[in-house]
């Protein structure tokens, strides 16, 4: 406003005060490369950068003084959201969390029954939608962290390679993950022998196997030499 002995005069728009910023929350927590996120908080007014873990945001909007738009960039790292303007900056208080393509390094147990668990070892696990077995779904999975799952081996699911998903992309064990399932006898040579002489089974379903025994005596030795024998 401005005022004289003949009275004052008001400006038809507002001033705006610029104060330091303040994130208060952001949403959604996490994305890929190129998508958005929505920051809610205080003083965005006169903003004039974001950053996603130091990595500067080339796309932004300031759509009001208390939100602004901005696009994961390229480069971007899991890590705090920041926002500058001319009287200050501000820090997110939680990690924006950037999805990357997933990577299995490794799994144990390498084997196991449907039903039981196998822990997977890797990168760029955050945000895991699905888990698969050869091809056939896990129901049941937990993402422990970005570089952990533990998944449930599914019912129908055969010998294979273990299978990641997220929003950036899939990824396929390097090895297989053998199903252990009730072993079958088609057939064994030689159908006689002395004590001490080795005779070879064939059949499905070897791996795994803790005893072999004649006429329920025990084999003190053997070896499994494949699923099949």
């Amino acid at each position: 406003s401005v005022t004289n002995p003949a009275g004052s005069a008001l400006s038809a728009t507002d001033f705006t005060v610029i104060v330091a910023p303040a994130i208060t929350s952001f949403a959604p927590a996490s994305g890929v490369l190129g998508s958005q996120t929505v920051l809610t908080g205080t003083g965005f007014a006169g903003t004039t950068a974001v950053s996603f873990n130091s990595t500067a945001a080339t796309v932004f909007s300031v759509d009001s003084n208390t939100q602004i738009t901005a696009t994961v960039p390229l480069g971007a790292s899991t890590g705090k959201i920041s926002v500058t303007n001319p009287a200050g900056s501000a820090l997110s208080a939680t990690d924006f969390t950037v999805i990357v393509a997933p990577a299995i390094t490794s799994f144990t147990p390498a084997s196991g029954v449907v039903g039981s668990q196998t822990v997977l070892t890797g990168t760029g696990f955050a945000g895991v939608s699905a888990v698969s077995f050869n091809g056939t779904a896990a129901t049941v999975f937990s993402v422990d962290s970005n570089t952990q799952i533990t998944a449930t081996v599914p019912v129908a699911a055969t010998t294979g390679k273990i299978g990641v998903t997220n929003a950036a992309g899939s990824a396929l064990s390097a090895t297989d993950f053998t199903v252990i399932v009730a072993p079958a006898i088609t057939s064994f040579a030689p159908d006689s022998g002395a004590v001490g002489s080795p005779v070879v089974l064939t059949g499905s379903g070897f791996t795994g196997t803790t005893a072999v025994s004649f006429n329920a005596t025990a084999a003190v030795t053997f070896n499994v030499d494949s699923n099949t024998q």
